[in-house]
């Protein structure tokens, strides 16, 4: 039977095979720091994470602390689901845009190829749905993570935006952002062991389960219900720190992004030097107990970061990390509200059929009251059968949910005007549209707040474009079927210069299919852009604004057919542009004609 260590359970032990994990001194050392700021930053944590599992129930409408009996009610008419599930929507509604504006004037040609870029990957890759995921987890927890991943993937650069589960996010205590303040930030969550021996074959013999003691209050106390996912497979209780079976299975698997500061001399030139050991910063990969990684951090935006993550609050505390759930101050008057109708519906299910009280010398069996219909009692003289009606209910009741469904409204920022409903007495459409702006202002910080968190994204993607895009790749243009443009792009690092260099080639299709190269152009850029992002605004009266300025501006000639048809989202927007391109060309030729003819016709205007 092959040893067994700390981490291996006992099933594993009888079942496979496996060898004694004896790290070096470096790797002791590197082990004995993550485990350091792990257990920091999840005793920090402790103060923000307490009702995060409380919070997602309360979104799934389990929202009832104890089982009641089953003759009394337990209905939940979930305000919080509707809160949530009207403002993620409308964040989302209008296309996320990130646009990258030069530094210099030489990098114009540069910044228009990476706008295309981003607008190809993001369409394509169909990254609204992980910033959807992340706004949820924004909205029930207070604060949301996203991360840009980048690598070589069959010979070609690969860039993925992925949502982070706030779950197994656990940052540097006296950090304000993920790379602001503090000097670390660590991500650790449960992955398979037949996983974990993929990812990392050079240790796969190592790897074991050390998800198994959850009583021992390591690392493992990640298993405890404030720290699980509420929706993977791995759960247990606060009451019952117990595992199920999959845990058998389990290692965690720690990421700890470091901005370190150990030094080492070397010997240059005859001469000892100190430099930093890690001077990009420093990532250790612990999974199963074993050090996978212990490595630079693997990114070339190391001056601005030393973890590629990005993150949103949902509501902001001043100098602090954690944001404010949605559900932290709407809980209250949810439960309110559900024990309101709830006792209301038991005084009408008690009180609706009303009791009788009968003499036991009235010779009526009591299993005869029915209360059918036509129901006949003979009952013996001198004897009482009465039906006693019950307790009516106060109309002060009903006034109570309405005034508790209003203050709920008031609270969450979920008002009728929010919604496109106009105020009483107010018919001015100039009128009408302040008092909309108004109500909104909530869902505009929220905006502004997505922004920055989308900016952040799009700084990480620069770095990640000019890393990983060394290979040339066939991009189109638009994600509209109908567009058939098509560019290859490729970036390569100029050594004398220290710059890069951006290689970029229109292709056209032929007509027998065949792809035409087009003229390759050579642009140089040091890679430096300004970020910004524009979410806008989903509301449906703030639609109509934006279209109706569109159409104004257009009408008194301030824009164009493009950036009319691009404002008003048209479908196949590219498709109609060319054809009045077209239109604009055959209606010149015929005018240069004409006026070859002798017919001095004059040339029509651009559109």
């Amino acid at each position: 039977m092959a040893q067994m260590d700390e981490h291996q359970s006992a099933k594993e032990a009888t079942t496979t095979p496996t060898e004694t994990y004896s790290p070096d001194k470096e790797e002791r050392n590197a082990i004995k720091l993550v485990n350091k700021l792990f257990d920091k930053a999840k005793k920090h944590r402790t103060k923000y994470d307490s009702k995060w599992l409380e919070y997602y129930r309360f979104f799934r409408g389990i929202q009832w602390d104890t089982q009641r009996p089953s003759y009394r009610h337990s209905e939940v008419i979930n305000f919080i689901f509707q809160d949530i599930q009207s403002t993620v929507p409308i964040l989302t509604d209008k296309q996320q845009k990130i646009e990258y504006l030069p530094q210099e004037p030489q990098d114009r040609n540069v910044a228009k190829i990476l706008n295309k870029l981003i607008d190809f990957d993001w369409k394509k890759n169909g990254w609204n749905l992980p910033l959807v995921e992340a706004l949820y987890d924004c909205h029930i927890y207070g604060t949301m993570y996203g991360s840009m991943e980048g690598r070589i993937e069959n010979g070609k650069g690969k860039i993925e935006f992925k949502s982070a589960d706030p779950f197994y996010a656990f940052p540097d205590p006296e950090s304000t952002d993920v790379n602001t303040g503090g000097t670390h930030f660590i991500y650790a969550k449960p992955m398979s062991i037949s996983t974990a021996k993929k990812k990392y074959p050079k240790i796969a013999k190592y790897i074991k389960s050390d998800l198994i003691d959850l009583v021992g209050g390591d690392k493992t106390e990640l298993g405890k219900a404030r720290f699980q996912s509420p929706t993977d497979k791995y759960s247990s209780t606060e009451s019952e720190p117990t595992i199920d079976s999959f845990k058998d299975d389990t290692a965690l698997h720690i990421e700890c992004f470091i901005r370190d500061e150990d030094v080492e001399e070397i010997k240059e030139d005859g001469k000892f030097i100190t430099k930093k050991k890690y001077p990009k910063g420093r990532k250790i990969t612990i999974v199963g107990g074993v050090v996978a990684e212990n490595i630079e951090y693997p990114y070339d935006d190391f001056e601005d970061r030393f973890a590629p993550y990005a993150k949103m609050q949902n509501y902001v505390l001043p100098r602090e990390f954690f944001g404010i759930s949605e559900i932290e101050q709407l809980q209250s008057p949810q439960k309110i509200f559900n024990k309101l109708i709830s006792f209301t519906l038991d005084v009408v299910t008690l009180m609706g059929n009303p009791v009788w009280i009968i003499d036991t010398t009235s010779g009526i069996d009591p299993a005869n009251l029915t209360n059918t219909p036509g129901l006949v009692l003979e009952k013996e003289k001198g004897s009482e059968v009465t039906r006693v009606e019950g307790t009516q209910l106060q109309p002060y009741i009903i006034q109570m949910i309405d005034r508790m469904k209003d203050w709920f409204n008031d609270i969450s920022g979920q008002t009728d005007k929010t919604a496109g409903a106009t105020a009483p007495g107010v018919t001015s459409g100039r009128a009408i549209s302040a008092v909309q702006e108004a109500a909104r202002t909530r869902l505009r910080l929220k905006a502004r707040l997505l922004d920055l968190f989308i900016q952040d994204l799009g700084q990480m993607y620069l770095s990640r474009v000019f890393q990983y895009y060394t290979a040339p790749q066939i991009f189109r243009i638009t994600g509209d079927d109908e567009a058939q443009n098509y560019f290859k792009m490729s970036i390569e690092d100029n050594e004398e210069t220290g710059k890069k260099v951006v290689r970029f080639k229109e292709l056209e299709e032929g007509e027998d299919g065949q792809t035409i190269d087009g003229e390759e152009h050579m642009f140089e850029t040091s890679g430096k852009f300004d970020v910004v992002s524009t979410s806008g605004s989903g509301l449906p009266f703030a639609k109509t604004e934006r279209v109706d300025k569109a159409f104004q501006l257009f009408d008194r000639q301030v824009i164009d057919a493009e950036a009319l048809l691009s404002e008003v989202e048209y479908p196949n927007r590219e498709a109609v542009l060319a054809r009045m391109k077209e239109q604009q060309e055959a209606a010149q030729a015929a005018a240069q004609q004409q006026q070859q003819a002798g017919g001095g016709g004059v040339p029509p205007q651009g559109f």
